[in-house]
């Protein structure tokens, strides 16, 4: 529908109130679809005027109500667009389409934490709602749900889920769950665009696990991958660097490469006392006063 003829339209509606003794509520949907009509070309300003007029004729209307929600949320007034949903969520339980659009509102405006419990009911509903699933994951990691998330991201994935946030989510609570997997972090990796410096993180995780797995040169493939990235977070980068040449030194035995690494670490500001000490304390590194002599040749102080 053009904007001249939804002009027409509001005329025909205004004139009708006037001289016609149309019923309220005929006049009401036809506000409302006027109301349909402004909301689609994306002029939610209007689309608002109309759906609270059609309110006006017909209070009962709650599919008017509904988008009335919808076009103040567009506009950016998420605490106007939940207060009129909640009363709706209340007066009809079952009405998942309400209960999904409640969860989102309250997200939005109250933050995912407090969306939890409300997903919590809608992802053992829609166990089959790929998008149900993954809000609800996300809602219950921020308040700190984690087996619970846990159990709906993965539902999520087992549904296609391809979301980069999502999969890193998913990996980040995995590991926080105890039951780490590197392939989960490369999962994550692969789902951002090619050098995303979003990219970095799970590259960097994946490595780490691969690490604590014992499986030393995959690890260091993992630091490549991340270290690659034409950009990193700077301290990220600097620890990734400082990981990788304490595996090259104590475990793969390269010292030309791990002891450059370590140093490149240093001057790129990885100054953790603690992982200095352990480096250098460990019993597995092999050239201990070599290292010494040149961290002190290259300005490096731990």
């Amino acid at each position: 529908m053009t904007v001249g003829k939804l002009l027409l339209l509001s005329l025909v509606l205004l004139v009708s109130c006037v001289s016609s003794p149309t019923p309220a509520k005929t006049l009401a949907d036809e506000y409302y679809n006027l109301g349909n009509a402004w909301f689609d070309l994306k002029k939610y300003d209007q689309a608002a005027r109309a759906y609270q007029t059609a309110l006006n004729w017909n209070p009962d209307l709650k599919i008017a109500s509904l988008n009335l929600a919808r076009a103040k949320a567009e506009l950016g007034d998420a605490a106007g667009a939940l207060a009129l949903v909640e009363p709706l969520a209340s007066s009809d339980p079952h009405n998942l389409v309400v209960a999904q659009y409640r969860a989102w509102l309250t997200a939005r405006q109250k933050g995912p934490a407090e969306a939890a419990d409300l997903y919590r009911t809608l992802a053992a509903q829609l166990p089959g709602d790929a998008a149900t699933q993954y809000n609800a994951g996300l809602s219950m990691a921020a308040a700190g749900k984690d087996d619970e998330a846990l159990k709906a991201l993965q539902t999520w994935k087992s549904l296609d889920g391809k979301k980069p946030e999502g999969l890193t989510a998913l990996a980040e609570l995995l590991d926080k769950t105890g039951s780490s997997d590197p392939q989960a972090w490369l999962d994550a990796a692969e789902a951002w665009p090619e050098n995303d410096t979003h990219r970095f993180a799970p590259l960097a995780a994946r490595a780490n696990d691969l690490q604590a797995a014992e499986l030393f040169g995959d690890a260091v493939a993992a630091w490549d991958a991340a270290l690659a990235l034409p950009s990193s977070p700077d301290q990220s980068r600097a620890e990734a660097q400082f990981r990788r040449g304490a595996v090259l030194l104590l475990k793969i035995e390269d010292y030309d490469e791990g002891s450059q690494g370590v140093i490149d670490a240093w001057k790129a500001g990885y100054h953790d006392t603690k992982a200095w000490k352990a480096l250098l304390e460990d019993p597995d590194l092999k050239d201990k006063v070599r290292l010494e002599a040149d961290l002190k040749l290259s300005g490096v102080e731990p």
